[in-house]
């Protein structure tokens, strides 16, 4: 066990390392997870490390096959359908829900933030692939924090984590013009919970998911 780690603090560690390598394909889609090498990489045991699959497996990114070991769940169209489906759904009601409480400075900072990044130029793919990570998750959490419903956020930044495995894959070479599209998208959204017009706002909202899905399956 790491020096000065308790035995909870040191599964949550693990969970997260693994959770990150999961989603961005560092162990890939369908693989085997090697306990023993990931116990020799981590100089811990593996009880700490079966503990932390076992979290994984029940949030959906680990599948446990009986006398053959832990695998990476594997892609599928239909889980990515199925993930967005969902998503659009809880994401509607937690805008609806968030709309009348967002600050007007804090909405108003971030298109103010968003126009500043746009006319920032983006040189390379990792500065454009940065760019759509910083939008989602200013604008998305910014909903969030203000939906008032915790177990209504814990569900949707589930599915956004499950989603972000596939959106991986198609950010790899992530051109301008889908860029663009992206910061519009978010902007129509922000522009509405600035006119504190929700119904305009989730209906943005649900515009830029069914697109985002559209984009993502391609790549599958």
């Amino acid at each position: 066990m790491k020096k000065g780690l308790s035995r909870h603090m040191l599964v949550d560690e693990i969970y997260a390392l693994v959770k990150e390598k999961i989603i961005n394909h560092e162990i890939a889609p369908g693989e085997k997870i090697n306990i023993d090498q990931l116990g020799r990489d981590l100089q811990v045991s593996n009880i700490p490390i079966r503990e932390s699959l076992a979290r994984l497996a029940a949030e959906g990114l680990v599948d446990t096959i009986p006398f053959k070991g832990m695998f990476v769940t594997k892609l599928s169209l239909q889980d990515l359908d199925e993930m967005f489906e969902i998503r659009a759904e809880l994401e509607g009601l937690a805008i609806r829900k968030a709309a009348p409480h967002i600050p007007v400075k804090k909405v108003e900072k971030l298109q103010s933030d968003m126009r500043k990044w746009a006319d920032a130029g983006l040189a390379d793919n990792g500065e454009r692939i940065r760019f759509v990570a910083k939008m989602n998750e200013r604008l998305h959490g910014l909903i969030l924090e203000y939906c008032g419903n915790s177990l209504l956020r814990g569900l949707i930044r589930s599915y956004i984590e499950k989603v972000q495995r596939y959106l991986s894959l198609s950010r790899t070479d992530l051109e301008q013009a889908i860029v663009q599209l992206e910061w519009e998208e978010h902007m129509r959204i922000v522009q509405s919970l600035a006119m504190q017009d929700a119904e305009a706002a989730g209906q943005a909202l649900e515009a830029h998911l069914r697109n985002s899905h559209a984009r993502t399956r391609k790549f599958l």
